[in-house]
């Protein structure tokens, strides 16, 4: 299969999945405390991945590599940003918002993306760009300005979905430099398991598992666990940074704009959530701008793949 085929086969996946996984957090999160089914999924999804990785690596389907310091630090960074501040505040921030603004909001991580780029690594801005942000921006204020005027939007939750989009942004932008193994499972595996015990040791430390009670566990928000779990976290994390190591990050993140359409949709038809015809507009806003954004800093990288990609292909 050709590269560009592979990059949007993989990319249409990644958008449906994570489009659901906003549906899937809120229903898991109903009887888990959020934080703690945040790392509980992620640890279990790394300590599968790397032990899989572990084993494929002692049959020889794998050549050995040197996991050292580097590579821990660069794990311990990205746990932190990708996993504690951007999946974990999203889980957290998700028990005060619906799926679908939850969803919404995560929708801005392209727009960070392409801010922090300026700030940090000082890449201009194009003029298409510019009016991407404007509109994007213009769009999330449009959406919550009135909500949070007269009370039907959560001000914590909000302001948890928007650091945690920063976030997310932030380590995406660091993924792209940081000292990983060029395997995929033991990459992604290193990242969700380390990043999950951060997520837990927080949860623990603010009292979270005082208030879980197994016998209170629906078998829906189990079955949203499980699907989190595997689907979400197993496939699409592991897509994402694959398609970090071999596009841009602008690119990868594109299910920024897609997957809060499906958001919206499932929240509406599956946990009859209200859709209000101002959401339907700053939804539109909101993803033309990060369309623009999006259509002109993504290309492929159009060098030819190093070593290092070629095999990155699990």
């Amino acid at each position: 299969m050709k590269q560009q085929s592979k990059i949007w086969i993989i990319l249409v996946s990644l958008w449906i999945i994570n489009g659901s996984s906003f549906l899937a957090i809120k229903v898991a999160i109903d009887t888990i405390p959020p934080l703690l089914s945040a790392g509980i999924r992620f640890i279990i999804s790394g300590a599968v991945m790397f032990a899989a990785y572990y084993f494929l690596q002692k049959k020889g389907h794998h050549p050995p590599e040197h996991i050292g310091k580097r590579q821990w630090r660069d794990t311990l960074i990205l746990g932190i940003t990708l996993f504690l501040g951007g999946q974990g505040l999203l889980a957290w921030g998700a028990q005060y918002l619906s799926s679908g603004i939850t969803g919404l909001l995560n929708s801005t991580i392209p727009l960070w993306v392409a801010i922090l780029a300026l700030l940090i690594f000082r890449k201009r801005l194009t003029k298409l760009m510019i009016m991407g942000l404007g509109l994007g921006f213009g769009g999330l204020m449009l959406l919550v300005a009135p909500s949070l005027g007269n009370g039907s939007l959560s001000l914590i939750g909000t302001v948890a979905l928007i650091i945690s989009s920063v976030s997310w942004a932030l380590g995406s932008l660091y993924s792209s430099k940081a000292h990983l193994p060029v395997s995929i499972l033991a990459s992604s595996g290193m990242l969700m398991l380390v990043g999950g015990i951060i997520i837990t040791i927080v949860s623990t430390a603010l009292g979270e598992s005082h208030n879980l009670q197994l016998s209170q566990i629906s078998a829906r928000s189990l079955a949203a666990l499980i699907f989190l779990i595997t689907i979400n976290s197993m496939v699409a994390f592991t897509d994402f940074y694959w398609l970090l190591r071999v596009t841009t990050p602008s690119l990868a993140n594109t299910f920024a704009y897609v997957s809060p359409v499906i958001a919206v949709i499932l929240g509406w038809a599956i946990l009859k959530e209200p859709l209000a015809s101002l959401t339907v507009v700053a939804m539109g806003v909101i993803l033309a701008g990060v369309a623009l954004m999006v259509t002109t800093s993504s290309k492929i990288k159009d060098k030819k793949p190093s070593s290092q990609q070629q095999k990155a292909n699990i």
